[in-house]
């Protein structure tokens, strides 16, 4: 099965917003995950997580998505953008900001 694309999303998201990531499946969109990066020089890394972003929209070549409501959630930072399937293929993960 092939993997979904996300061909376009922001470069940065704020706390709380509605986001647009654009991909030609995107009636086929199932989930939209925020995953932190571990830390290069440590076996464990507290700030490591995956959070996923409610779709409230999908259609059309886009699916918008609820960024994460406060740092309490989401540290700010960089973080891999994945789009899913409705089988849980992710898309290639795209870096994007989470600021405040």
């Amino acid at each position: 099965m092939p993997r979904p694309d996300s061909a376009n999303a922001p470069p940065t998201i704020g706390y709380g917003v509605p986001f647009d990531i654009d991909t030609p499946q995107a009636a086929s969109i199932d989930e939209v995950i925020l995953m932190r990066s571990g830390a290069v020089t440590h076996g464990f890394n507290m700030s490591q997580r995956a959070i996923e972003c409610e779709i409230t929209a999908a259609g059309g070549g886009t699916v918008t998505a609820q960024s994460p409501a406060s740092a309490n959630v989401a540290p700010p930072g960089h973080y891999m953008l994945f789009v899913l399937n409705g089988n849980r293929v992710p898309s290639v993960g795209r870096w994007i900001r989470l600021t405040p």
